[in-house]
């Protein structure tokens, strides 16, 4: 970038970081007052420092925006209307000419917070483009006149000059090396009287593209740009126009400051807390493989019985004399097996209910005391982050919430886990129906509070939390429905595959059947060989079904205890990313806010 003071902007460079910054650090904060007045700043710091370029034609208008911005930007002679203003832009392009006005967009970095407006010669202009003009000169910080050396009096340009609201004017004479020096004298002396009849004081540069004269040019457009910083637009004019926004954002930084330092402390807190929470969660979960394969060790070892018994049952049966001897008919003896297979499977439900609540009560019951050792770490909490506070109110008030949403979740939940350690095997299976009652009150609660809305800040995570917190309960009753519904039914299943239909045929067939009564010792060893395979492969399928069922419903209950703290845990995770991001912002703006006092 070429050092011209026309384009230095540090001040509005390190003002604008401040804004944003601070707009950032409050941007989930409760103060709207001090949001709308950061944005009110940095909309204000998008204004740009803008200059004019008047004269008529051929007086070297374009020449000498190049000499005064040097580097900063290319103009081109190449002006399609009356006026062409130069904007910084993402990419270069020029808008469409409407009503003698066209924007050109520059990509030069230069060019950013400045805005240089060439025009044609005032004596070609339109007359519906001087209005135009007049808005322009308006709110430029710089008017630059050019006159022709040889007709500085030209009626036209000064009565347009005396017609402009503004006075932040510079004046120049161009082709001085085309007159004597007495002639030029001559010259300045008129343009002052003009300036002087028009009530303009401003200075008055002489300028040629003489060599001679040129090299003196050079020291006088050091004068010229440093009276147009120091006298028109100001040394620090961005510093200048937000002097009042600056006063109050300085006070609101300090404000903003005591704030954040509880929001850590009760950050810290409560991240202290969750991280018991989660290792107690974790040292039980890191050894609930052992207890999984307990609970399922116990509930095979019924299965086991009940097989065995049902095979010892059926085997006994299959006497291919004694058959003969009890039953007339081959139907009476399909009657008779059905019916032991009913009765087995009837007392294999039982039975394997019987222990699978049983085994599942233990279970609650170990999980009833992880649970209480995690609540109880939860109970410390202490509330730091004050309910009033002017930037985080609601953020302390949706914690607060999700505290006691959390505390009624697990409340809920603990009282269930000891209802079912606790219970009879019928109160066991009577729950399930009192608890559809529960999480139908539980649902229609979360929906009116949905439909309330949530406050602000992280108020956004507490229907989160409200939603995952009763997913515990949700998930507790699952568990009943899938040891009464699931177990139960796969033990039913299990029992009927046991004593299928083609079994039965295939042995009261084989058993009756005259032309083996010859081979009847080899026709029931057969029989019970089959019968035999039969009730390995069931057993196997069994066993296994049993094992998945146990695992997956031991597994989902631990996620729904850990659930139980997914509302705290969510709040305190973001404030976990969010807290260092947000301090190393507030590191920025006390570091540019000592930056912008030095300017």
């Amino acid at each position: 970038m070429y050092n011209n003071i026309l384009c230095q902007k540090e001040e509005q460079m390190a003002l604008n970081g401040f804004f944003e910054d601070l707009l950032v650090i409050i941007q989930d904060s409760d103060d709207s007052a001090a949001k709308e007045t950061l944005k009110k700043a940095l909309h204000g710091m998008t204004d740009n420092i803008s200059y004019i370029i008047l004269g008529e034609e051929k007086t070297g208008k374009t020449s000498l925006l190049k000499e005064i911005f040097q580097d900063i930007l290319d103009f081109h002679e190449d002006m399609v209307g009356d006026i062409c203003e130069y904007r910084y832009g993402e990419q270069e392009l020029a808008t469409p000419l409407s009503e003698g006005y066209q924007k050109k967009f520059l990509t030069s970095e230069n060019m950013k917070g400045i805005s240089v407006i060439d025009t044609k010669g005032l004596n070609l202009i339109q007359n519906h483009s001087l209005g135009r003009i007049s808005q322009f000169v308006e709110k430029c910080s710089a008017v630059f006149i050019v006159l022709n050396a040889d007709n500085v009096t030209s009626v036209r340009t000064w009565d347009i000059i005396e017609s402009f609201p503004s006075k932040k004017m510079v004046f120049f004479i161009t082709k001085c090396d085309l007159f004597s020096e007495n002639e030029l004298d001559e010259a300045i002396k008129k343009v002052k009287y003009y300036m002087q009849e028009c009530g303009i004081n401003a200075p008055v540069y002489a300028v040629s593209k003489n060599n001679d004269i040129f090299m003196k040019n050079m020291s006088a457009m050091k004068d010229v740009r440093f009276y147009i910083r120091e006298q028109l637009i100001g040394k620090n004019p961005f510093l200048d126009k937000q002097r009042e926004y600056l006063n109050e954002t300085r006070e609101l930084l300090m404000q903003i400051e005591e704030s954040f330092s509880l929001r850590k402390k009760q950050y810290a807190s409560d991240a202290e807390i969750l991280l018991k929470i989660n290792q107690s969660m974790d040292d039980y979960m890191a050894n609930h493989k052992d207890t999984i394969k307990n609970l399922v060790h116990k509930v095979t070892d019924q299965i086991n019985e009940n097989i065995d018994d049902y095979q010892q049952e059926i085997i006994s049966k299959l006497n291919p004399y004694k058959i003969k001897e009890r039953f007339r008919q081959k139907e009476d003896f399909m009657e008779y097996l059905n019916m032991v297979n009913e009765n087995y499977k009837s007392m294999m439900t039982d039975s394997i209910n019987r222990k699978t609540i049983e085994v599942m009560k233990g279970c609650l019951h170990d999980l009833e005391i992880i649970f209480q050792e995690a609540v109880g770490y939860f109970n410390t909490r202490e509330n730091i982050l004050a309910l009033n506070d002017k930037f985080y109110g609601s953020l302390a008030a949706s914690r607060k919430q999700i505290v006691a949403e959390t505390k009624e979740t697990v409340a809920e939940t603990a009282k269930l886990y000891k209802t079912l350690s606790n219970a009879s095997e019928t109160l066991f299976m009577q729950v399930w129906e009192e608890y559809k009652k529960y999480e139908r009150r539980i649902q229609n609660h979360h929906k009116a509070a949905n439909a309330a809305g949530a406050i602000a800040g992280v108020a956004g995570g507490i229907a989160s939390g409200r939603a995952i917190g009763s997913a515990a309960i949700m998930a507790a009753g699952k568990l009943l429905g899938t040891v009464i519904g699931g177990i139960t039914m796969s033990g039913m299943i299990g029992v009927i595959g046991i004593g299928s239909a083609m079994l039965f045929n295939y042995l009261v067939k084989t058993l009756w059947d005259p032309k083996s009564a010859g081979k009847m010792e080899e026709a029931t060893r057969k029989c019970i060989e089959q019968f035999q395979t039969e009730v390995a492969h069931t057993r196997t399928e069994m066993t296994a079904q049993i094992s998945e069922q146990i695992t997956t419903i031991f597994q989902k209950e631990l996620m729904a205890i850990d659930g139980c703290f997914t509302g705290f845990r969510m709040s305190v995770n973001i404030d976990g990313q969010k807290i260092p991001m947000l301090e190393q912002k507030l590191l920025e703006t006390q570091k540019l806010l000592k930056q912008i006092e030095m300017i």
